[in-house]
């Protein structure tokens, strides 16, 4: 068996440190995507909490506002009539929103799809560099 010369050494401490510069390379720039799709996610649902705090504050009060204007104006004998059809269209409204959220949470895009696609287009770079006979 022969020992590695002096300058074989060298060489490998060389590849390895490239080696770990290019995977610290790899690694900060997935976690930096996946920061930047953190924020978009967290201002994307500050605003969707605002907006729909400001719905739900003025939409009440309007819809308030207005069934009790209706139900002053009709006649005392059908005010009770009033009120259950302003019920049963709040509820119909109330059905409609629940099946719209329900859309809306089924059809997002998974949460950090464009870091998790990053993670797996590396993982198989590395593997067809380390094991080519297994590349796809």
């Amino acid at each position: 068996m022969s020992r590695p010369s002096s300058e074989e050494k060298p060489r490998l401490f060389a590849s390895l440190r490239q080696l770990l510069v290019t995977v610290m390379g790899m690694a900060h720039t997935r976690l930096a995507l996946a920061g930047v799709e953190l924020e978009e996610e967290l201002q994307r649902l500050i605003g969707l909490l605002l907006g729909v705090a400001g719905l739900l504050m003025f939409g009440m009060l309007g819809l308030a506002m207005l069934t009790l204007a209706v139900v002053m104006a009709v006649d005392a004998t059908q005010r009770v009539a009033v009120l259950a059809a302003f019920a049963a269209a709040y509820l119909g409204l109330a059905g409609w929103a629940l099946w719209r959220v329900k859309r809306e949470l089924a059809t997002r895009p998974p949460f950090l799809q464009a870091t998790l696609a990053e993670m797996a287009r590396d993982s198989d770079a590395l593997r067809a560099a380390t094991h080519p006979e297994t590349a796809p």
